[in-house]
């Protein structure tokens, strides 16, 4: 079967091997931009007809360009309170020529994203917190540095790692590239738009809480920025959220969905998408909803409803990825571990798409299909101590389940990884989905 389409990358047929290692400088290889006028699927096709292509020992992070994908590695570990924070570089990996660009000197704790011109990494380090009440953690909280994190930018043409000037409470921050050159830092209680040197070129105030859910609509005029965001804010003893917009201008806020059950929102171009539940039944003694599905509502940007897709009873999805173009949207569907006899090893992940114009939904991988004969299991440590006061150590396997869905820039191609290493996985393989446009 052969499919006609203009298509902006070129993928390798088959299996690959692992990823070459190179020295803390780099191996740099010509990248040249190839087009494809006519694609022939091979015989790596899957079940549904879509060509998936693999890449071994590969974590993909966010589309570069027509040629390359930008991959997190782990260089190590923190082991703090009740936790493990990983510690990975970031690279440059050809999908033609299988070669990389590494930046070692980068210790990546929280990946933020990259710039929409691709020249930065945005990303917080990782840190050690001192032990929980300790004289450390008091002298730490008092100072402020407790809830600080180390923002840093990379850029991928020089190696250069800089700091992201921020306020000094920043530990729960969402940081989100608007621009080039332009960030939308969301602290909870108030938002700034700064540059990357931590100019601030507006600033606003809410009553805490919001998540931040499209910037598409601002505009950097280089001294001066407009437009709107999105974002989404829950009220106490309420479940839900509400979806509103401000104008970073005016500071104008309008409400666009008040919905009772809305749980989280996506905005890009025209389409808005919103995480939604749907309670069939009524509360429980213990306050859970019995009967309980999950779904999506599809609005264009002024709030009117285009499409109404419910996900079968029993099922539940993660969040759900527009594409640039807000044609499509990937997700993750997945047995609702809530359910009886459904434990979290049992559950039967697969990515679909949905088609924003006309609501059909099409499976384009079972994660199943993507698990390696013989591969390696993984495990949380969790240490406790028995009535006489000795530490035990249990071990408790992780799942190795699909992360970093991202869309390419012409909404053709899809990539994702299988593994996290920010989870613990060591096994990670890349996937790239190319679709008919």
């Amino acid at each position: 079967m052969v499919r006609k389409k203009i298509l902006s990358l070129i993928l390798t047929v088959g299996v690959v091997g692992g990823m070459s290692t190179y020295a803390i400088n780099y191996h740099n290889s010509s990248m040249q931009n190839i087009k494809v006028m006519e694609y022939k699927p091979s015989a790596q096709t899957n079940e549904k007809g879509y060509q998936i292509d693999k890449y071994q020992n590969i974590e993909s992070a966010t589309w570069i360009n027509d040629n390359e994908v930008l991959t997190l590695t782990k260089k190590g570990e923190i082991k703090n309170q009740g936790f493990t924070e990983r510690i990975r570089y970031c690279s440059l990996y050809n999908l033609n020529t299988k070669n990389s660009k590494d930046f070692k000197d980068a210790n990546i704790g929280k990946f933020m994203g990259v710039s929409p011109d691709k020249k930065y990494v945005l990303y917080s380090e990782a840190r050690i917190f001192p032990e929980n009440g300790s004289l450390q953690w008091q002298k730490a909280a008092d100072s402020g540095d407790l809830f600080h994190e180390n923002i840093k930018i990379l850029n991928l043409s020089t190696g250069e790692i800089t700091n992201l000037n921020t306020e000094r409470d920043n530990y729960i921050a969402e940081f989100i590239w608007v621009s080039n050159n332009k960030i939308l830092v969301n602290y909870f209680s108030n938002w700034t738009i700064i540059d990357r040197n931590g100019k601030i070129y507006a600033k606003g105030y809410y009553n805490a809480g919001p998540r931040i859910s499209g910037v598409d609509d601002i505009k950097d005029l280089g001294t001066s920025v407009e437009g709107k965001f999105y974002y989404t804010k829950g009220e106490i003893g309420k479940e839900g959220v509400k979806l509103y917009t401000v104008d970073v201008k005016t500071k104008e806020r309008k409400t666009i969905f008040p919905n009772q059950y809305c749980r989280g929102v996506d905005k890009k171009g025209k389409t808005i998408i919103i995480d939604n539940v749907y309670n069939n039944g009524e509360e429980s003694s213990d306050g859970v909803v019995v009967d309980r599905t999950f779904g999506a509502l599809i609005m264009d940007q002024y709030g009117k409803q285009l499409q109404n897709i419910k996900i079968p009873k029993g099922r539940r999805n993660n969040a759900y990825v527009l594409s640039p173009d807000g044609s499509k949207v990937a997700y993750v569907e997945f047995n609702d571990v809530q359910m009886k006899n459904v434990r979290d090893t049992d559950l039967d992940e697969s990515i679909k798409i949905i088609d924003v114009k006309t609501g059909a939904i099409k499976e384009i991988v079972k994660a199943s299909n993507l698990k390696d004969k013989d591969a390696k299991i993984d495990y949380n440590i969790f240490e406790s101590k028995d009535k006489t006061g000795k530490s035990i150590q249990k071990k408790h396997p992780l799942n190795q389940s699909i992360s970093n869905i991202c869309w390419d820039s012409t909404s053709a191609a899809l990539a994702f990884s299988y593994g996290n290493s920010s989870a613990g996985n060591s096994q990670i393989n890349t996937y790239i989905v190319s679709l008919d446009k």
